[in-house]
């Protein structure tokens, strides 16, 4: 059932105990009943506080993506997943694939509190915990039931395998008095807890009598839509824009201001600040989402000393008609100086290999993080999903997760779509695109000086042209730091379709240099398309030169990435003095569109020093780059030998005995070798192992060259790939992916006569085939299985 905006007064407890009480913080005690009251009670997230809030995780600690089977320690049969001195608390547990028999002490090391099949727990049968408090969730599990202890924790697991965890702790000043959780619970903790699956279970309903405003907003300008006086504090923030204007939800940009501040502590789109990059979407948690109505909704509690201006703009070509509705109430002028501002910030990029997305970063400031919404979209596929949380605090790692859907409580790419919980959710899954959400109550990120809160893309940020969007919220003092530059509003636009070339093409914008009438701009300026740069000539200058910087000889057929829009010309495209196309780049509307023309076939050589495109000087032409698609052949002869065990991608990096041999004579001898082909070059090994799964095989072959020369090995694996050239680890690439011809180019350098060319392959389930060629300019390389 979905929550309504209802003709009387609907304030569910959430709104009764959260935004209307006011209690200590922090109490004078913390038992379970108080941190369950936590999760259900927003009044108490504005205030500063000196405890910390860390997270024990399986991450790899090589700093690679083999985040699972990483314990503090095994003893036996038994994994110590988390161990920490007390006073504090246990607040969350998250795993991808429970296992084994989970045990949890408290204070008292010999006798666990919690003693249970480890998925029991999550899945409502150990009473009295039932979902939502701890629950399954689209290929993850996760709990919230807090476990406050006083002098020490440990959380272990028998038999665990090859499992992915997090344990979340806080831990409290050593004066902070604590009652350690017993079982059974008390009467009062009962209470607590039926509270909050109460709360929890129950439509999110929101109050009704609000005094919405409207306001028009001339196009591409700014307005003051509400100036409020303190000390106060605002507890509701309702909008929304008329359906036929539907692109303000990304063109339009609130931005709220405290005390008289110059720079903003929220600035965000509209629909990005209330938890979704695409608009308006099936996104109802307690705190923040959407109505049925399409109306965005947010109850962080937002307090202020002398004033709150609120300030909105219309980033379209036309005026914006907008409602909007503030809640507010008065606030003890003592208690502001024990609390923090209210902040939200958006941040959107197209990833870039080895630069991690930036969630949030203060320094020289209090402050906690409460939470964060992203909007992820790819050209292809969920690999960006790999990526793992890094929280810095003060200095220190606090957060090292295991993957972005893990932080999001879910597990192996959202694995079952959408989840919506109080706490986190999943709101939008496609083949390319996700949209997610979570909240940190008593999981908060605190610091006391200095955040830096950074999430990967794909297994260590090596990702590129992925297009992310993110909204952190979170409570500091001032000063700010403002770490993002927003975009003109007018240039926004809902994620669109990535373009990236292949990794083989030359790139125009990083090898030209911006001049008079030579502009680097991105796709979103001008096209329906985003994810890179093009390089846009305008008139009078009419040639465009692209450098062939340290080409590697080769044949095959250019193509060639341009633009196509109602303002641009004809382009003729030249290598040296000979033409290879003219391509008409003239389009039918306003919005440029990415289009990929074929030039031929040609010959580069490294005696050819550009690209060069002319235009008619009255038009405008817009290049991304240029494709070489090779006709070197592929090798087509192997010998193979196989498997060898690959349980938890640990044999990928495993010394099989092919891969010690110094000789090709040697490789020969250590291994049973099959000889196999592939007619069409790509060397399926399904049909050729048993077993296929978890397993890494070699394939063997032999490049005869009839002199020394640098050329580049183009490879492509399903999934990652090691390559070895006469003995020496040239390639090594461990990924889980779908085999793309040409996908890895890999520059080595042939020896005259034979050259043996080592292959492993590793494969963990599904598709298994490698495909290698050779850039071979002149069809002088020749190649075979080696005879055994």
């Amino acid at each position: 059932m979905r929550h309504r905006l209802v003709s009387v007064i609907a304030v569910t407890l959430w709104t009764v105990v959260g935004l209307n009480a006011q209690r200590p913080f922090p109490p004078a005690e913390i038992g379970v009943d108080t941190l369950l009251r936590w999760l259900i009670t927003v009044d108490h997230l504005p205030y500063l506080r000196d405890f910390r809030c860390m997270q024990f995780s399986s991450y790899d600690r090589t700093g690679g993506n083999r985040d699972f089977g990483n314990f503090l320690r095994v003893e036996g049969n038994t994994a110590v997943l988390a161990e920490m001195d007390g006073p504090g608390a246990i607040v969350r547990i998250w795993s991808a694939n429970p296992r084994g028999r989970l045990r949890i002490y408290l204070d008292d090391m010999d006798k666990p509190v919690i003693d249970c099949p480890m998925r029991d727990w999550f899945e409502g049968r150990v009473p009295p915990i039932r979902p939502p408090l701890a629950m399954p969730s689209s290929g993850g599990v996760v709990s919230y039931f807090p476990m406050p202890f006083a002098q020490k924790m440990r959380v272990t697991v028998d038999d665990p395998g090859p499992m992915y965890y997090h344990v979340t702790v806080l831990k409290f000043p050593s004066d902070t008095k604590v009652r350690t959780l017993r079982l059974p619970l008390s009467a009062n903790e009962l209470a607590a807890l039926d509270e909050v699956l109460r709360v929890w279970t129950s439509p999110v309903q929101l109050p009704s009598r609000w005094a919405f405003e409207e306001h028009t907003i001339a196009p591409r300008s700014r307005k003051v839509v509400f100036d409020l006086r303190g000390p106060a504090r605002i507890t509701g923030l309702f909008l929304s824009v008329p359906p036929e204007q539907f692109l303000a939800w990304r063109r339009g940009v609130l931005r709220i201001y405290w005390d008289g501040e110059r720079s903003p502590s929220v600035e965000a789109p509209l629909g990005d600040f209330f938890g979704s990059g695409f608009g308006p979407t099936y996104l109802y948690a307690p705190l923040i989402g959407f109505t049925d109505e399409g109306v965005g909704y947010c109850r962080f509690p937002m307090p202020f000393a002398k004033s709150a201006r609120i300030v909105v703009e219309n980033g379209l070509s036309e005026p914006l008609t907008l409602r909007i509705a503030v809640q507010s109430e008065g606030l003890n002028p003592a208690e502001l100086k024990r609390m923090g501002y209210f902040h939200a910030k958006w941040v959107w990029w197209f990833t870039r290999k080895g630069v991690p997305h930036q969630l949030l970063k203060a320094q020289k400031a209090r402050g906690h993080f409460v939470g964060a919404a992203m909007t992820m979209q790819s050209a292809a596929g969920l690999g960006f999903l790999e990526g793992d949380e890094l929280f810095d605090a003060d200095g220190a790692r606090v957060f090292n997760g295991t993957g972005t859907e893990d932080y999001f409580n879910s597990g192996w790419y959202f694995q079952t779509g959408p989840v919506i919980a109080p706490l986190h959710g999943c709101v939008r899954k496609t083949d390319n695109s996700i949209v997610a959400y979570r909240i940190h109550i008593t999981d908060a990120v605190v610091w006391q000086e200095s955040a830096d809160l950074k999430i990967e893309h794909g297994a260590v940020s090596d990702t590129e042209g992925v297009e992310y969007a993110s909204v952190a919220w979170w409570y500091q003092t001032e000063p700010h730091t403002d770490f993002f530059k927003l975009p003109p509003a007018s240039v926004l636009n809902f994620p669109r379709q990535p373009v990236t070339l292949p990794p083989t093409a030359l790139v125009a914008a990083t090898l030209v240099t911006p001049r008079k009438g030579v502009e680097v701009l991105g796709l979103f300026r001008f096209t329906n398309a985003a994810g890179m740069d093009a390089v846009v000539v305008r008139p009078p200058q009419r040639t465009l030169l692209i450098p062939l910087k340290d080409i590697v000889p080769d044949r095959g057929l250019l193509f060639g990435y341009f633009v196509k829009r109602r303002d641009f010309g004809v382009v003729r495209v030249f290598i040296g003095d000979r033409q290879v196309g003219e391509v008409d780049l003239r389009g039918e509307t306003e919005d440029g569109r990415v289009v990929r023309l074929p030039l031929g076939a040609v010959r580069l050589a490294p005696d050819q020093k550009a690209i060069r495109l002319e235009g008619d000087g009255k038009r405008l032409f817009a290049v991304l780059g240029f494709e070489l698609r090779s006709q070197s052949p592929f090798i087509t002869d192997w010998l193979i030998a196989g498997p060898f065990p690959n349980e938890g991608d640990k044999g990928f990096d495993a010394t099989y005995p092919p891969e010690q041999a110094k000789s090709l004579d040697e490789a020969l001898k250590v291994a049973e070798w099959r000889r196999v082909s592939a007619p069409d070059g790509v060397l399926n090994l399904l049909p050729h192992f048993k077993p296929n799964t978890n397993v890494v095989a070699y394939a063997l072959a032999v490049i005869d060259a009839p002199s020394e020369t640098v050329t580049e090995l183009l490879l492509g694996s399903d999934d990652g790939v090691k390559v070895w050239l006469n003995g020496e680890l040239v390639h090594n690439h461990h990924a889980h992916r779908g085999l793309t011809v040409d996908q890895d180019p890999v520059r080595v350098r042939l020896r005259k006569g034979a050259n043996w060319l080592l292959v492993k392959v590793e494969n963990g389930g599904g598709d298994w085939a490698v495909a290698v060629r050779v850039r071979d300019a002149d069809g002088v390389l020749k190649f075979s299985a080696p005879q055994r």
